[in-house]
């Protein structure tokens, strides 16, 4: 009885808010509108909602009906309110948008702060110049979006120096977004959007998208294991099904092959470019190979809604067995792009394929459980590798043996309505083993030059107008966006009023060991077989202060000899000066102890500043 009471409010005010019949629009993982619903939640005693995105009105519509408006006070009505009126707003059958935002890069120290990723308010969080934006609601069941960007590059240049490089992000001690005023001019326009494009289509429990778009599965604050929000984009299909206790979602998602772009640098030390990026990447390079993410993800609610426990596993998987290419070639025509369609069984325990020359498989376990109102508490487990018996002996124990490769997070998130919005905030810890991620290419040992098995995709960018060449492919962690080796502690508190202003600031510390993303695989070995000359290393533990394997983005990567430390404190806010006109900033301190894992390297700070002003149409 009280659900069908709550239906009917929402109905009546969704009638008088005018809504249209048509509930497949897709919502972005960063929405506001699910950020409103989560903390809804968990003020109202209940486990979190769906953690994974992103997700169609319909889905959140579901999520907020479970919310019994009339219990609310003054500030939770006004932040339910907030919500339905985004969900229910009139839709037209084409609708244009353009968003022009204005933005200014302040920062201190222009020598050792000049990469991409060195700024916290990186690439993945500027806003462009212009965007223009597409939706349609074709037919009852159908939604499309496209958003066409006018902005610059990530990358201007790439030298076989240092690899791909940038005049945006930190040579100069204030720049813009006006990109033009930097490297080659209006020559640096980025051609790669649109990033946000898809079609997408569904009924009343079910939702399917097709296109690029952001994932992410999981509660973390700070990356989730399996698939995290700072991935620039996924070309990718994903099926959601959803009811009031339990969700699946399949996922897929698309990379070019790893023979595409390596070996990464000339590792012949009788050549004189011993050292240096290999700098023929290009158009004219034939496509070949197949990789790809696939993965399934199973949700569940229980004991009156306040427990939730999630499933998740998938693969990476390479259509071609990935030592068969130990040098980079432009002919491709020997690799083939077969796809073996039993992998694509939406029900299968995808470890139990048994191709590990094709394949590498991560399970992530997620709990959280939301105790009192006001409070939650949450957990992620990530196994990559774990030895059980007969899988070739327990690391650090057998003379030889494949080492652990897990990752393990808890964290607290708290929501209190007050006045007209919501107080939030947030506590998380990580750690990631030192082989997390990273696999050998199939043939169980691991070869400098030779791309592995590992949970890395890249993306194909154009960078380079005044070179020869032409396209650079970025890498990322399709989890955890720190990766392997490392420990995090996160917190944060803010408050925000939806719609009108928001104020938070940040804590991030950070303990990272010697390993990476191009850190190569070996087995370990127990203290008495360890050699000395790094060929057989030990069994290692979060935060190693050794590199003992080689390294295929680093020659001397074996010089590495200590525990980089980071902090970050940051405060940020925004205000919304009339419907469509918002201006905000963020400010963070930065501090490095042994940057590059070098002890002799001096501790490096850095104070950035970002400001702008946005207005949407």
């Amino acid at each position: 009885m009280r659900k069908a009471l709550v239906f009917m409010v929402v109905l009546i005010l969704c009638l008088t808010y005018g809504v249209a019949a048509n509930v497949q629009k897709i919502h972005a993982v960063d929405s506001d509108v699910y950020e409103a619903i989560s903390n809804l939640y968990i003020s109202n005693g209940y486990a979190l909602p769906s953690t994974a995105g992103p997700w169609s009105t319909g889905e959140l519509m579901k999520m907020l009906m479970k919310i019994d408006r009339s219990t609310l006070g003054t500030a939770g009505q006004s932040v339910y309110d907030y919500v339905l009126g985004m969900l229910t707003e009139d839709e037209k059958t084409f609708q244009f948008g353009v968003d022009v935002a204005l933005e200014g890069y302040f920062h201190t120290d222009t020598v050792n702060f000049t990469e991409e990723n060195d700024w916290i308010r990186d690439s993945e969080e500027r806003k462009p110049l212009i965007d223009l934006k597409l939706e349609t609601w074709l037919a009852e069941h159908f939604y499309g979006y496209s958003s066409l960007t006018i902005t610059g590059r990530r990358y201007h240049e790439h030298t076989s120096t240092d690899g791909p490089v940038s005049d945006y992000y930190g040579v100069h001690g204030l720049t813009s977004n006006l990109f033009f005023l930097y490297g080659h001019n209006i020559g640096d326009l980025d051609f790669g959007m649109p990033y946000r494009v898809f079609g997408a289509f569904g009924g009343d429990a079910w939702s399917v998208q097709i296109g690029r778009d952001k994932l992410s599965w999981g509660p973390g604050v700070s990356g989730n294991f399996m698939l995290s929000d700072h991935f620039r984009y996924h070309d990718t299909g994903r099926i959601a099904l959803y009811g009031d206790t339990f969700k699946y979602t399949f996922a897929t998602s698309f990379f070019p092959h790893p023979s595409q772009y390596y070996p990464i640098m000339e590792y012949d030390m009788n050549s004189p470019n011993y050292g240096k990026f290999i700098n023929q990447r290009s158009q004219d390079q034939p496509l070949g190979g197949m990789q790809m993410f696939i993965g399934h993800r199973l949700e569940w609610r229980l004991f009156k809604e306040k427990v939730g426990l999630v499933v998740s596993e998938a693969i990476m998987y390479q259509s071609t067995p990935s030592g068969t290419q130990t040098q980079y070639s432009a002919d491709t025509s020997t690799q083939d792009s077969i796809l073996d369609l039993r992998i694509l069984n939406p029900s299968m325990i995808f470890h139990n394929l048994y191709v590990r020359s094709n394949a590498n498989s991560l399970l992530a376990l997620e709990l959280d459980f939301t105790p009192i109102n006001h409070i939650n508490v949450y957990t992620q487990i990530a196994i990559d590798e774990f030895s059980i018996p007969g899988e070739g002996g327990t690391p650090g124990v057998a003379d030889k043996a494949r080492p652990s490769a897990l990752g393990m997070m808890v964290g607290a998130k708290a929501s209190y309505p007050i006045r007209k919005g919501m107080m939030y905030g947030s506590f998380e810890w990580a750690k990631t083993d030192p082989y997390l991620y990273v696999r050998d290419n199939g043939k169980r040992e691991h070869t400098l030059g030779e791309y592995g098995m590992n949970f890395v995709g890249a993306h194909r960018e154009y960078a380079g107008a005044s070179s020869h060449m032409a396209l650079v492919y970025i890498e990322e962690f399709l989890g955890y966006q720190y990766g392997p080796d490392a420990i995090v502690l996160n917190g944060n508190v803010g408050y925000r009023e939806y719609g009108k202003w928001f104020a938070e600031g940040n804590v991030f510390y950070m303990l990272h060991g010697t390993h990476d993303k191009w850190t190569l695989w070996s087995h370990v070995y127990n203290e008495a077989n360890v050699d000395a000359t790094q060929d057989k290393p030990p069994y290692l533990s979060t935060p190693t202060d050794k590199h003992w394997t080689e390294n295929n983005g680093d020659i001397d990567a074996q010089s590495r000899d200590a525990v980089s430390k980071m902090l970050v404190m940051g405060i940020k806010g925004g205000y919304t000066l009339l419907p469509g006109l918002e201006m905000y900033v963020q400010t963070d301190f930065i501090n490095m102890v042994n940057p590059g894992n070098r002890s002799t390297n001096p501790t490096i700070s850095d104070v950035q500043l970002t400001f702008g002003i946005s207005y949407s149409l």
